[in-house]
């Protein structure tokens, strides 16, 4: 590529971009970088500028930025563009209206800088059915967004570099007006949220930016010592988009969550005592007639470290009622991401991530192969034979005397997070068992939930390798050690996204994060939306009390912030298949 632009307006335009975007930390409600923007107008075309922000259109278009080739999700050939200049807008338009239900993007080289390769990526939503999100990961590009509709008209927002989530960067939205209305940095999955208070109607944009010291390379014969890319994506924010977020509509073919009106399931308050810290991503079980958690989070959102998580074990006498207090019981390592199952009158803990790093420190998380026993009535901890990789955002299971974990990834603090594509078994009954492989799932996600019914496995949702959250199930059968995909959960991929699911007098349930509580019906090849909570909770814990009872613990609304209050989900008539529920 050969950079034409005179000396002079390449020390402007690029001189301003480093600049700004270098004081990234310390700019105000305006910023000075000049960046390549991508939305669409009202005759259904796509058009491209570059200036400061989303209303800053009639800024000078350097040759360059002129020259990207655009393209939509599913067309391999770049979109033909022409230039436009006149008084409201300098930039290029592509010559023909575009396909409003795909995500158009491009990327582009500006050239060096002070031996720096400074290149662009836009990205841009045109539809503004919050319904139709979230949009997918493009494979092979090297920085992109997945943007999700959140609860309350708010948007998820995952940042993905070389097909990883990125943490730790920088993300700030703008209005159409041009002013940032919000800064927040990527959690450790790559996530951040803007809630719905900040993303205004009209044309919103994303903003980030990630610099590479060590990336040398060569570039039209001029070497470079370091590379900066820099990501636009913009979407629409319709009075509608608050509703479309709510319900988390239909998504990979799901359809949109309708509660049947004679479910026989209703949600009501416990009247159980709150749990005696705010608490998401811990681990509960029921046994012996008493409610055990252990671990979690319990700092803000997105923020991790060693005061931020619990080490603490609690439990809770059911059978006294409101009158109940929780007990402090034997701790240990502090943990988040694990999973707790109930076996005969132990509890067993399966891994889950430690942070060493203190509150406000750059995060340095470390997941772990740990499995320990406790033995209720002896109020002590005890060894059993660790997982054969380190482990968190996990779940397990309990199937007879066998235990089985899916999902999760393995964290190392700088190291590169790696995602497990394994799964195991372990005999609690036996004294000399070890973990054993399953049959490999040809899937790899994080933040799910497993239950054990009907003598199989169910997977359920969570956050995948690549593409984001989903609401895919699949099914393990222990006896023919095969698998096989089951239904869907109704709602957008975000509802599948730390889920908490379980059996309970003979049917499946799974409560989502959007609010909705499912059943399975009797056929196991669909889902019936028999309740809805409100507000929604994810990162919690759904346990079967009885038959016809299980509650809701813990876990968070980003709308809101934790929960300590324990809910019921009363099941007052069994209907065993869609049929019923619907008659």
């Amino acid at each position: 590529m050969t950079i034409s632009i005179p000396r002079s307006e390449f020390w402007t335009a690029a001189g301003r971009v480093l600049l700004g975007i270098a004081a990234f930390s310390a700019i105000g409600s305006r910023i000075s970088a000049h960046m390549p923007w991508l939305a669409s107008d009202d005759d259904g075309h796509a058009v491209m500028w570059f200036g400061e922000s989303p209303n800053d259109r009639a800024y000078h278009m350097p040759e360059s930025i002129a020259a990207i080739e655009l393209r939509q999700t599913s067309e391999d050939a770049a979109i033909e563009t022409v230039g436009v200049d006149d008084d409201d807008s300098i930039g290029v338009r592509t010559a023909e209206a575009i396909q409003s239900d795909e995500e158009i993007s491009g990327v582009v080289t500006y050239g060096l800088y002070h031996g720096m390769k400074l290149t662009y990526h836009v990205e841009h939503l045109p539809h503004s059915d919050a319904s139709q999100w979230p949009t997918k990961a493009r494979p092979g590009a090297l920085l992109q967004t997945v943007i999700a509709a959140g609860p309350d008209g708010g948007v998820l927002v995952t940042v993905l570099h070389e097909g990883k989530p990125a943490k730790d960067v920088e993300v700030k939205l703008f209005c159409e007006d041009g002013h940032v209305e919000a800064t927040k940095t990527t959690d450790s999955i790559g996530l951040v949220s803007f809630e719905g208070d900040v993303v205004e109607p009209g044309l919103n944009a994303v903003m980030l930016g990630i610099t590479q010291s060590d990336a040398a390379g060569d570039l039209d014969g001029e070497s470079y010592k370091s590379t900066a890319d820099y990501l636009t994506s913009t979407f629409v924010k319709t009075s509608a988009h608050r509703q479309d977020s709510q319900r988390n509509a239909k998504s990979n073919d799901a359809s949109k969550p309708t509660v049947v009106s004679n479910s026989g399931v209703r949600i009501v308050p416990s009247g159980l005592p709150e749990l005696p810290e705010e608490l998401t991503s811990f681990g509960a079980a029921i046994c012996d007639g008493k409610l055990f958690v252990y671990g979690g989070h319990t700092g803000s959102a997105h923020s991790y470290s060693k005061e931020e998580q619990s080490d603490r074990l609690w439990s809770l006498d059911l059978s006294e009622g409101k009158d109940g207090q929780w007990r402090q019981l034997a701790g240990g390592p502090t943990l988040q991401g694990l999973a707790l199952v109930a076996h005969g009158d132990s509890l067993v803990r399966i891994g889950g991530f430690t942070a060493r790093n203190e509150i406000g420190d750059d995060h340095d998380l470390h997941s772990q192969a740990t499995v320990v026993r406790y033995d209720i009535a002896e109020d002590r901890w005890s060894e059993l034979p660790p997982l054969p990789e380190t482990r968190s955002s996990l779940d397990a299971a309990v199937l007879g005397d066998t235990v089985y974990v899916f999902g999760g990834w393995s964290m190392a603090g700088e190291e590169d997070t790696v995602w497990h594509q394994t799964a195991w078994s372990l005999d609690l009954a036996a004294d000399d068992a070890q973990w054993l492989p399953l049959a490999t799932p040809d899937f790899k996600r994080r933040a799910l939930s497993v239950a054990a019914h009907d003598g199989k496995l169910f997977v359920i949702g969570g956050m995948r390798d690549q593409g984001g959250p989903t609401t895919r199930v699949d099914v393990y059968d222990v006896e023919t050690e095969q698998w096989h995909e089951g239904p869907s959960l109704p709602g957008g991929g975000m509802a599948g996204f730390g889920t908490s699911s379980f059996a309970c007098g003979g049917s499946l349930f799974v409560s989502t994060m959007d609010g909705f509580v499912h059943r399975l019906n009797a056929d196991g090849n669909e889902w019936a939306s028999v309740a809805k909570c409100d507000p929604a909770r994810f990162f919690h814990r759904m346990l079967p009390v009885s038959d016809q009872e299980l509650l809701l613990i813990g876990g968070a609304n980003m709308a809101i912030g934790k929960f300590t209050e324990i809910d019921s989900i009363r099941i007052d008539k069994v209907a065993t298949s869609l049929s019923q529920v619907a008659n």
